[in-house]
């Protein structure tokens, strides 16, 4: 598999149970503007808290940002803070320019094995590397339209939807890794390269065009969105 050096620019933001700062960077790149920071904060606030009797999970979402960079950061549960209160969770964001992610084929997904899940206090104040390695992106093909599968059917709504403009909204009890890849695949690049997506998240103030959320009582939800359940389709 071949691999390409790419400019990837990086910070960490969470509240960590070896520290007592509450939410705040853990640590960044050397190239990571304040401006990234700040959007990764904001994100951060506005993808919601776990809310009770939902299972821990981690999750992904990728956001480009007002100044044409893209965000895609990976959440990831570290149990309890420093105060002993549940529900801490660690943002990994990387940052890239637009070529960058053009080339990738507008798939998130490629840069997951880039993001990391676990800190420690060594952690803090490091400064991280501004470049990683990637695989080159396989080719995005269509769906199979001709299955009738009922997976297969959440994918080719998702799909017209999306390419439409048109948000979805998928109530799963578990992040839907599986089913968005499937639907990044089906998607033309164009699509790909301005939509945004979490895999998992507890609210949709981020307003993402693809999003799992666990509970959709009490969560603003755009008018205009496909709502899907994680087994069949509700709206």
């Amino acid at each position: 598999m071949r691999l390409q050096r790419v400019r990837l620019e990086q910070a960490v933001y969470g509240s960590f149970p070896f520290w007592n700062r509450g939410y705040a960077v853990l640590a960044r790149s050397a190239g990571c503007r304040a401006e990234w920071l700040a959007a990764l904060q904001s994100a951060s606030q506005r993808y919601g808290e776990r809310p009770m009797g939902v299972t821990e999970a981690d999750g992904l979402f990728a956001l480009r940002l007002r100044c044409g960079t893209w965000m895609i950061v990976g959440v990831a549960d570290q149990g309890c803070d420093d105060r002993d209160r549940p529900g801490a969770l660690a943002f990994h964001a990387l940052f890239m320019g637009a070529w960058t992610y053009w080339w990738s084929g507008g798939n998130p997904f490629v840069f997951s094995g880039a993001l990391r899940r676990q800190w420690t206090a060594a952690d803090l104040g490091t400064t991280l590397p501004s470049y990683g390695r990637i695989s080159a992106p396989a080719q995005v093909v269509g769906h199979d339209r001709g299955s009738r599968s009922t997976e297969q059917d959440r994918v080719t709504q998702a799909v017209a939807a999306l390419s439409r403009g048109r948000p979805v909204i998928v109530q799963s009890a578990e992040p839907i890794d599986s089913l968005a890849r499937d639907v990044w695949r089906g998607l033309p690049r164009r699509v790909r390269c301005r939509a945004s997506v979490a895999t998992w998240a507890f609210d949709n103030a981020n307003q993402f065009d693809l999003v799992a959320l666990p509970k959709l009582a009490g969560v603003n939800l755009n008018s205009s969105a496909l709502i899907l359940s994680d087994r069949e389709r509700l709206s």
